[in-house]
């Protein structure tokens, strides 16, 4: 990359959610960090999302999370974004005008019961009978059904502490016992203790890009592309490349009960990717484990995603 003048200054978009927030701070203290004398803004959005409390592919799928970040990009009016990596729409359905500049180091990707506030702690296989567990995602949706089929599953959206608060307050509708979130999320909202169980990422398996925050810019900005550079972590730039490449390769969209997961193993030589792809009631799945060698990105996305499709994963992708 040609080495340009670092700007003296950089407005950040986010949305207005506290955990948004919390990502957007942290980010503008990194690129302080490395860039000295940098002035960092926040331009506040309120997303298509956030407004809307019914399922998503009625509003256009998880493109409605970004859908004004975006445009705030384009138009001019922010020079970077801030996301969550789960909550963008697969690679296939971004538009070529955004790019992703950073990954920052990944987060715990786990998922995370939530019980109601003074609620003693337990475990999802330990919930009684007919609980209502809240969640809208159709990979935590088709889990809970096969894995714990004794609870009740309920659509339930929102920023997570809008969640939390509705699970704390009796009497709210829906009526809800509990929550599967996000623990990173718990995390950067500091509500980590208000996990009862960190489920086991072999037992529940985790969201594509679970743990990333990821910072994207216009197209062909370079000084933008340069200033995230310093706080882009190439580990984990590689990890969700990975993810996202076989979401992709798959077709996956906000109604893809789906799970790709990849790390290092111990001498970070070599890459191990989980996916498994599920019917949206959970009653049957497809999956595949591949280990390769770090580098052969293009080669282990061909290879799981091959695998997939070719143990029916189409018939359950079509199947919602």
């Amino acid at each position: 990359m040609t080495n340009l003048p670092t700007p003296s200054r950089t407005i950040i978009g986010t949305r207005t959610s506290t955990m948004a927030m919390t990502q957007a701070a942290h980010v503008a203290s990194l690129l302080k960090d490395a860039h000295p004398g940098l002035a960092t803004h926040f331009a506040e959005i309120t997303t298509t999302a956030d407004r809307h409390t019914g399922p998503l592919d009625t509003i256009g799928g998880k493109a409605a999370w970004v859908r004004e970040l975006d445009q705030a990009l384009i138009q001019g009016r922010a020079d970077l974004t801030v996301s969550c990596a789960k909550d963008l729409p697969g690679p296939h359905e971004r538009s070529s005008l955004i790019e992703i500049g950073a990954v920052l180091t990944r987060q715990d990707p786990r998922d995370a019961l939530v019980l109601p506030a003074g609620t003693p702690p337990t475990t999802l296989a330990e919930l009684p009978a007919g609980t209502i567990v809240g969640t809208i995602a159709p990979r935590r949706t088709a889990q809970l059904r096969a894995r714990h089929p004794h609870l009740t599953v309920t659509p339930m959206r929102g920023n997570l502490d809008n969640r939390i608060a509705r699970l704390d307050a009796p009497g709210t509708a829906p009526h809800l016992d509990a929550l599967v979130v996000s623990y990173a999320g718990l995390q950067r909202i500091e509500l980590a203790d208000r996990a009862a169980e960190v489920l086991p990422a072999d037992a529940f398996l985790p969201a594509t890009g679970a743990g990333f925050v990821i910072v994207e810019h216009r197209a062909g900005d370079a000084l933008a592309a340069q200033l995230l550079a310093a706080v882009n972590d190439p580990a984990a730039a590689r990890l969700l490349r990975i993810e996202r490449g076989i979401l992709g390769a798959l077709g996956g969209d906000c109604h893809t009960a789906c799970s790709v997961h990849a790390a290092y193993d111990e001498p970070g030589t070599h890459v191990r990717v989980e996916a498994f792809v599920f019917s949206p009631d959970g009653r049957h799945s497809v999956g595949t484990t591949v280990v390769q060698q770090v580098g052969d990105d293009p080669a282990v996305i061909v290879r799981v995603a091959q695998q997939l499709h070719d143990r029916g994963a189409g018939d359950l992708l079509g199947a919602g």
